[in-house]
């Protein structure tokens, strides 16, 4: 009985990550600047994962 309350809080809790996670994108892509801002770094992260590897 502890292993499934156990697994049921686990995945309340994820699920409240998940919608807290959803709900901020939301408000981040209401604002254009801020959307804009956002994607910019995530461009600048995407060249930092190739650094130093050789393109197949």
């Amino acid at each position: 009985m502890q292993a499934v309350l156990d697994q049921v809080i686990e995945l309340y809790r994820r699920e409240r990550f998940l919608r807290a996670a959803n709900a901020d994108f939301a408000a981040l892509k209401r604002d254009p600047k801020a959307w804009k801002d956002e994607l910019r770094e995530r461009e600048l992260w995407d060249r930092t994962l190739a650094d130093g590897l050789a393109k197949k």
